[in-house]
């Protein structure tokens, strides 16, 4: 997208760490990082874009370009900022910009203190984009801010109490976009099949947001591939707390995820607190990417303690609960059951990997081929349908 500006006489340029646009008219030389005044600012255009973006700022036949990551929780006002820190102030759009005000060369500079000049900023997604799904309950109020303009300029929407997903929220998850996924109650009741579209979604690396979450631990489930119960909530912990009796009991043996927000140095204590259990526990940590919404990676407990940057920073963390504590409740007479009602072995694997069980073990428990049990519960399907339809052309 591109905004418009207009030069100033007293646009010095000289600012080492940021880049601004601004609405207003007048500006003082103090105002060392403003390269364009008078700026309209377009809120949805600009609440839309995500991750990674190009930057071209261009007046007359001057031109620099750079690149820049979306701040998820920038607000658009009167003023537009790029940082080359991290810095993610409400007032930011965009940090780790490689353009900035001071390296505008001498003669763009000059050109920039006419009043005359036009001058564009265009920022352009460079992707790829993660798929983003937004939760929100009917009966609430629509989400606001910038999760309120992208939910109502959704690519899809999917109800998550109905029987059937439509194509094209399955299209825009392949597709990277954003799906609005609406529910009338508690998640912990959603249907079958959008539960198990739920799990597929995270499993192709969509992130989260939940209205209404503010914590975060709900959409660190859902990201995690996971219902959002059964779970032990810990809540907000430190080291502390986590190697106290109670919690460290919790942590090795809760038959279910354990999800809690502490700062990434935590997780050392836990690694210490699990350290004589039978296998490396998996940990859900957050991704990295700097987007809108709750996205995570699974890894080795051992290895999470030092791949996980910004130890002061507290994340939501969702550790899996020990290899076979998900067959303390038998789930293995369900299985047969929810391929025939069409649950793919594929879903079944993925729902079922966090809680320690493998893909053999899965194919073990259905006791033969799940791709056989597809097909005959799709071909089962067939005469029922085209027995209701018979039925119903004999009412008529």
């Amino acid at each position: 997208m591109k905004i418009h500006a207009k030069g100033h006489a007293h646009v010095r340029a000289t600012h080492a760490k940021t880049l601004e646009f601004t609405g207003e008219r007048e500006i003082t030389p103090r105002a060392t990082c403003v390269v364009g005044v008078a700026a309209a600012f377009d809120e949805e255009g600009l609440a839309l874009l995500r991750g990674p973006v190009a930057v071209r700022l261009a007046a007359g036949p001057h031109v620099a370009t750079g690149t820049a990551v979306v701040n998820p929780h920038h607000e658009v006002t009167d003023r537009l900022v790029l940082r080359r820190s991290d810095h993610a102030s409400p007032d930011t759009f965009a940090f780790r910009s490689t353009l900035v005000a001071s390296d505008l060369d001498p003669d763009f500079v000059a050109a920039l203190g006419d009043p005359e000049t036009e001058v564009t900023l265009t920022l352009t997604e460079t992707g790829p984009r993660r798929p983003l799904v937004l939760v929100h309950r009917r009966g609430l109020p629509e989400p606001e801010g910038r999760p309120g303009l992208l939910w109502r300029a959704a690519d899809a929407s999917v109800d998550l109490d109905a029987a059937r997903v439509p194509d094209e929220a399955r299209a825009a998850l392949a597709d990277g976009g954003v799906i609005a996924a609406s529910v009338s109650g508690a998640l912990e009741g959603v249907s079958q099949t959008a539960g198990a579209w739920l799990a597929d979604a995270a499993a192709q690396g969509a992130r989260f947001d939940v209205t209404g979450d503010a914590t975060g631990t709900v959409s660190a489930l859902l990201a995690a591939g996971l219902p959002v119960a059964p779970a032990v909530h810990l809540g907000r912990t430190d080291r502390r707390a986590l190697a106290a009796p109670a919690q460290a009991e919790l942590a090795r043996t809760a038959p279910a995820p354990v999800v809690f927000r502490a700062s990434a140095a935590d997780l050392g204590v836990l690694a210490e607190v699990l350290a004589g259990s039978a296998e490396d526990r998996r940990i859900a940590v957050p991704d990295g990417h700097p987007d809108l919404g709750h996205g995570v990676a699974w890894l080795p407990l051992s290895e999470a303690v030092g791949a996980v940057g910004g130890e002061e920073d507290e994340r939501v963390f969702v550790l899996a609960p020990p290899e076979r504590a998900a067959w303390n409740v038998d789930l293995r007479p369900l299985l047969p059951l929810l391929v025939e009602q069409g649950v793919t072995a594929r879903t079944l694997s993925t729902v079922l990997r966090p809680f320690g069980i493998s893909r053999r073990e899965l194919y073990d428990a259905l006791g033969d081929a799940p791709a056989d049990r597809s097909a005959s519960a799709s071909q089962g399907a067939g005469p029922r349908n085209k027995g209701s339809r018979d039925k119903g052309r004999e009412k008529k």
